[in-house]
C-alpha cells in the first residue's frame, strides 16, 4: 500500500522458481520465459518492478477510477485468447491503462505450486500442507492467530520409538524439530547428543572408546574426526538403549533432516511392503549421501523404492531393528 499504486503485488516464494508473476508474455498471452525474472525472484534485484501480469495475490487500489474497468468476468471485447481468468484479468489492466507491479522487499509469503492435470488433489494436498509448515518453520514464522489448526495426533508410524538426537548447545534446530514433529503428528523422544567438540583423550580412555589400528575412511582416506566420533556415541548410546529396553524396531532421526512431502505415507508404505515382504532386515536408510555411485545398487524384492545400499555418508535418518543393535551395541 506505500507504494500507492494502482495494482501491485506481493512477490511469494516456493520450493522451486515458481512465483505470482511473469516477466514476460507470448503474442498469444502465455507465459514468456525473460532473464528479467530469475533475479528478481531470487532477490538479486530489489524494488517494486513494473510487470505484465501478477496472480494469486495482489494489492488493488479501488478508490482510483482506473481500477473499474479491471475484471475477470466477462472478457473485454478485444480478448480473443483462451479462456484463462490471470490473462483475461491481465488483458484488461492493459487496455485500462494500469500498470501491474511485482514487490520483492520483503519476504511476505509463500504459494504452492499448481496441481498438474489428473494429480491426487488428496496426496497434492498434505504435500503443499506439508511444505508450507516446513517453510514457515524454517523462516521462523508463527501460524497466525486468525487461522484454526486442529491439534494432531501424535504417533509414532508403528515404530516403538521415534528418537530425536540433538546437541544440547543447538537449541535452535531442537526448537525447529520439534515445531516440524508437531505439525506432521509425530511423537519423538529427544536423545541428547554427545558433543565431539567437547571430546578429549582421556575421556575417552575412560569410556573404553578406541579406534580400529590403521582405520581410513574407505572414500576420503582420512581418520575420524571428533565429531564423527561424537556422533557414533550418540547413535551407539542409542542402539544400547534399544537392546536394553527390547525395542523391536525405531527410527532414529539427526536435527538436521528436512523431511520431503509425504513422508509419513511414503516411509509407511514401504514398512508394509517390508512386513509383506518378510525381509529380514537390519537398518534402513531414510536420508543418506550415497558415496559410491559407479555401480547400480541391487533393489530388494517385494520392496519398492528399496535397494541394498552400497558405501554412504550421513546418519541422519534410519530405521534399526533390534537384532542390528544387539550385534553392534553388545560388541
Amino acid at each position: 500500500m506505500a507504494e500507492n499504486l494502482t495494482l501491485v503485488a506481493p512477490m511469494l516464494e516456493s520450493r522451486s522458481l515458481y512465483s505470482n508473476f511473469w516477466c514476460g508474455v507470448t503474442p498469444q498471452g502465455y507465459y514468456k520465459r525473460t532473464p528479467d525474472y530469475q533475479p528478481i525472484r531470487e532477490w538479486k534485484r530489489l524494488g517494486c518492478f513494473p510487470v505484465p501480469m501478477v496472480h494469486s495475490t495482489f494489492l488493488l487500489d479501488l478508490r482510483r477510477e482506473s481500477s473499474r474497468d479491471l475484471a475477470f468476468y466477462p472478457p473485454h471485447p478485444d480478448y480473443s485468447w483462451a479462456f484463462d481468468d490471470i490473462m483475461v484479468f491481465a488483458f484488461s489492466a492493459r487496455q485500462a491503462g494500469v500498470q501491474m507491479h511485482v514487490c520483492n522487499r520483503e519476504h511476505y509469503g509463500l504459494l504452492p505450486v499448481p496441481l498438474k492435470p489428473q494429480q491426487n488433489v488428496e496426496d497434492e494436498s498434505e504435500s503443499f500442507i506439508h511444505t508450507i509448515t516446513e517453510a514457515l518453520i524454517d523462516h521462523d514464522i508463527e501460524p497466525s492467530e486468525h487461522v484454526f489448526s486442529p491439534p494432531s495426533l501424535q504417533e509414532k508410524m508403528g515404530f516403538d520409538e521415534i528418537f530425536l538426537i540433538n546437541l544440547k548447545r543447538r537449541l535452535d534446530r531442537r526448537t525447529r524439530m520439534l515445531k516440524t514433529f508437531a505439525a506432521l503428528g509425530l511423537h519423538s523422544t529427544l536423545w541428547d547428543a554427545v558433543d565431539g567438540k567437547a571430546l578429549n583423550t582421556s575421556q575417552l580412555q575412560a569410556l573404553g572408546i578406541e579406534m580400529l589400528p590403521q582405520y581410513k575412511d574407505p572414500y576420503s582416506g582420512r581418520v575420524l574426526t571428533r565429531g564423527e566420533i561424537g556422533c557414533f556415541l550418540s547413535h551407539h548410546s542409542i542402539w544400547t538403549q534399544v537392546l536394553e529396553r527390547g525395542l523391536k524396531q525405531v527410527l532414529v532421526l539427526e536435527d538436521d533432516v528436512r523431511f520431503e512431502p509425504r513422508f509419513k505415507r511414503r516411509l509407511q508404505a514401504i514398512m508394509d511392503d517390508i512386513d509383506r515382504a518378510q525381509l529380514d532386515w537390519d537398518l534402513i536408510y531414510i536420508g543418506r549421501k550415497r558415496m559410491q555411485v559407479q555401480q547400480p545398487e541391487q533393489s530388494v524384492d517385494g520392496v519398492n523404492n528399496l535397494v541394498e545400499a552400497d558405501y554412504s555418508y550421513w546418519t541422519l535418518g534410519y530405521a534399526l531393528s533390534q537384532r542390528r543393535s544387539q550385534e553392534v551395541a553388545g560388541s
